[in-house]
Parts: C-alpha cells; sequence; structure tokens
C-alpha cells in the first residue's frame, strides 16, 4: 500500500516537473514557468517561481526584453525573515522600476525562507497584458529578464520598499508551449527547482533559448531540461553572454560629473570673468576657458550616448537634449571668432555679436536643466547629491544674471557720461567760449577717454561698446 502511493506521488511529480520549464543562471538562484491547460489560448493564468539563498537582498523576474516596459517581480525577504514580501513593478529605463504596476498576484504555498533557501511561488492573473507590453502564453520564445542583488535583506513587508540597483542580471526565453500543461493550482509544490550550474538533459531532443547576462561578476550559465511525459518536450537554457562591461558604473559616473562641472561651474565662471574683470590678454583666457570646457562636456557627451544605447535609452529628453546642446554649441566657438573680427573694424556690435551672446545663455541654461533630467533618469543618486545639484546650479545661474545686469547698469552709467562730454565739447566750441576755456575742456574730455578701459580685444560680454560707448548687454 505504502508502495502504491510512493509510486502514486512519484508519478505526480514526473508530471509536474514535464510542465516546468527551469532556468539557472548561476548555481543556487534558478526561475521556472508554468501554464495551465486552461490557459492554453494565450491568456489567463500563468505560474513562476523564483528561487535563490538568503545572501541575496533580493531576486526578480521580469516579461520582456528589457527593463524599459517590462513587467517585473521582486521578491525579498519580510520584515520577520521568515517569508518573502512579493512586490510587483513596472520597468521604466535604467532605474529603480516603478510600484504603478497593477499585476494580480497570489503567493502560494511553497514559498518563504527556509535552510537558506528564499522562494517565491507566485500565480498571476493578469500577466498575458500590461502597462507598456504583453505576452501570449503560446509563445515558443518568450522574452524574459532577471536580476538580482547580493548584500544585506530588505527585511521589509512594504511592497514599494526602495531597492538597490542589482549588481548581476541578464535576459533569457521561455518555451510556454513546452510549459503547458497540468491543472494543478500550485504546480511548483511537487516540482523542484535544478540549482545547478551543470546541465541535465532529457531522451527527448529540447528546444533551446538563448540568454544574455551581465554585470559586475562573472557569470555562470545553467541548462535544465525538462523531462516529458509524452511526444512533446522542451527546455529553457542559458549561456554567458554580454551585457553591461565592468566599467559602466564608472563610465556613467564620469558623465555626469563631468557634464554638471561643465554647466553648472565653468561655463558661467568663463561667462561672468569676461564682464567682472579687465585686464590685458582676458579674451584669450575667456575663449581658452571656453573651448576647454566644451571639449570636457564632448568627453561627457560621448560617455553618454555610450552609456544611452547600452541602456536603450536614445530616445529619453535627457538623451535627445545632451546631444542637441553639443551640436548647438558648436556655434559658439565661430560666432565669437567672427564677432571679434568685425567689432576691430567696426568698433562695435555686428551680425555675429548677438547670436553669440544670447545663444550661449540660452544654451548653457539649457544644459543646467539637462544635468537635473540626468539625475532624474539615472535615479542612483541620493536626495541630498539632488539637492546640492540644483543649489548650485542656482545660485551660479543667478550669479551669471547679476553679472550680466551690473554689467549693462555699468555701461550705460559710462555711455551717459560720454554723452555729456561731448555735449560739454560741442558746448565750449559754441560762440562766446575763449580758446583757453576751449583748449581746458578738450583736454578734460581726452584725459577722461584714456582712463577708460581700453576696447581693443573687446569681446561680447566685456567692452562691447558702440556708438558713444555703450556697451550691449
Amino acid at each position: 500500500m505504502h508502495f502504491l502511493k510512493a509510486l502514486g506521488t512519484l508519478a505526480l511529480a514526473t508530471f509536474a516537473v514535464a510542465q516546468n520549464q527551469t532556468y539557472c543562471p548561476s548555481s543556487g538562484i534558478c526561475f521556472a514557468v508554468n501554464v495551465p491547460t486552461s490557459s492554453s489560448s494565450g491568456s489567463g493564468d500563468i505560474y513562476f517561481q523564483m528561487q535563490g539563498p538568503t545572501s541575496l537582498s533580493w531576486i526578480s523576474l521580469g516579461q520582456g526584453s528589457s527593463m524599459k516596459g517590462s513587467n517585473i517581480f521582486f521578491a525579498y525577504a519580510n520584515s520577520a525573515g521568515t517569508n518573502v514580501t512579493l512586490s510587483s513593478r513596472l520597468g521604466v529605463g535604467d532605474k529603480q522600476p516603478s510600484t504603478g504596476s497593477t499585476a494580480s498576484l497570489t503567493l502560494l504555498s511553497g514559498s518563504g525562507i527556509s535552510n537558506g533557501i528564499m522562494t517565491a511561488n507566485v500565480k498571476c492573473s493578469n500577466c498575458n497584458s500590461w502597462s507598456g507590453g504583453s505576452m501570449s502564453f503560446t509563445s515558443s520564445s518568450s522574452n524574459w529578464i532577471w536580476a538580482y542583488k547580493t548584500g544585506s535583506a530588505v527585511s521589509s513587508d512594504s511592497v514599494t520598499a526602495n531597492l538597490a540597483q542589482h549588481n548581476k542580471y541578464g535576459s533569457t526565453t521561455f518555451n510556454l508551449q513546452s510549459a503547458t500543461g497540468g491543472s494543478s493550482s500550485n504546480p511548483f509544490l511537487a516540482a523542484s527547482v535544478v540549482s545547478s550550474g551543470t546541465s541535465s538533459s532529457s531522451s527527448s531532443t529540447p528546444s533551446s533559448s538563448s540568454s544574455k547576462s551581465g554585470d559586475d561578476d562573472e557569470n555562470e550559465g545553467a541548462t535544465t531540461g525538462g523531462s516529458s511525459s509524452g511526444s512533446s518536450s522542451g527546455s529553457s537554457s542559458g549561456s554567458s553572454g554580454g551585457g553591461r562591461p565592468s566599467t559602466f558604473s564608472t563610465v556613467r559616473e564620469a558623465h555626469g560629473i563631468i557634464a554638471s562641472a561643465a554647466f553648472v561651474l565653468m561655463f558661467p565662471m568663463g561667462a561672468i570673468a569676461i564682464r567682472a574683470f579687465s585686464f590685458p590678454g582676458l579674451l584669450w583666457l575667456h575663449g581658452g576657458w571656453m573651448a576647454f570646457t566644451y571639449v570636457a562636456f564632448l568627453a561627457a557627451l560621448g560617455m553618454g550616448v555610450w552609456i544611452a544605447v547600452m541602456t536603450e535609452q536614445l530616445e529619453e529628453a535627457h538623451s535627445i537634449i545632451g546631444i542637441f546642446v553639443g551640436a548647438a554649441l558648436l556655434l559658439q566657438p565661430l560666432t565669437g571668432v567672427v564677432h571679434h573680427l568685425l567689432y576691430k573694424r567696426t568698433g562695435g556690435p555686428n551680425v555675429a555679436t548677438y547670436p553669440h551672446v544670447w545663444w550661449g545663455r540660452a544654451i548653457i541654461t539649457l544644459g543646467i536643466i539637462n544635468g537635473g533630467l540626468g539625475l532624474q533618469l539615472s535615479a542612483n543618486t541620493t536626495r541630498g547629491q539632488n539637492t546640492t545639484y540644483a543649489v548650485v546650479a542656482v545660485i551660479m545661474w543667478l550669479l551669471w544674471m547679476v553679472s550680466i545686469v551690473v554689467g549693462i547698469c555699468k555701461s550705460r552709467r559710462k555711455a551717459g557720461n560720454a554723452n555729456r562730454e561731448i555735449y560739454s565739447l560741442k558746448q565750449s566750441r559754441a560762440p562766446g567760449h575763449s580758446s583757453t576755456e576751449n583748449m581746458r575742456e578738450s583736454d578734460s574730455l581726452r584725459i577722461n577717454r584714456d582712463a577708460r578701459p581700453s576696447t581693443q580685444n573687446s569681446y561680447p560680454d566685456q567692452h562691447m561698446t558702440g556708438v558713444a560707448g555703450t556697451r550691449w548687454a
């Protein structure tokens, strides 16, 4: 009698394994899916399992080929450390997924933390479609992504808990046709996930699927094949592949630091200096400073484009604006040189003056704003870092604007003095003035003129003088 029960249990377990497609990207970390017969039409319920050691901070499985637009499920230790908290989120790019998912999930029996293993057996009742994507449960090559974070336990009962960025991730495909079968309300109770770094095979021919993984540590692939009770067969397989290189985080950090320094500090400082100071060679110092800053930004722009390609974020506003700003700033050295050459001929504003001044102000301001968009997009900075950027950016921009206003006021005051001197000279030459008085007033005008700063190396933001010495803003 006991022998028959044992045989029946073994048969049930074999039947259950036949329906579960399993992928293990690393030893002890496995994912499995099952599509019940009732969902064989392409929609309905789907079951999946996430399993890994308690040395993980969290583990996740998602529907989709990349983070953006994916339907992601996270499992992490609850506050008591005896069970797991299941959190469904929406992928919005290369940052922490949004908690706005509407997935209908049920945490099934067998889930929990036991013997150093964290297990989440899950039923989803509406995972055939979500905000941003859909999945047919009859697909022979459905796209999935996975990730995990090693470290201390999250220890939270909240489904909106803040989760640190993964240190390993990847993608794979599951043959859901081979995963279809059975009517169990919990197909993982009788089946155990194979957690090994080697592959197992069945006598039937498996339909393979590819997987890519990457990030900061070495990848270890595993392949598991489900045995078949009939002529059908299937498996989910994985192999070590590409992904983000180990330098990704360093490049992203360098991009943020260099670009922020260029727009928040160096560009405004160069614009302020041309107005605040007056000494020989200031023009060339200004030009060299701005050119160096532009080259530094181009380096940061190159890093940013590489990051956007790696994370599939070229269509994000931050990426588009950044590329536009890089191209737009190319006009600045051209209009600056043309203005200077024409100014030496005419002594006043010309066709290159206003494009250089106002275009530069607009583009640099746009670059400062875009830095904030970048911080928001990366979502890997602290609130304190974001606040620091905002405060420093606002202060430097206001100082820049104040220097412009002060420069305008000084220019107008000097222009007024010059006009009064010209008027006095005209009056002195009028009938009724003695030659001695005329000579004295002419000498006074000459002395006052010589005391004013030279306009030989005039520049739009320095001594842009027009008629009667007017400096233009």
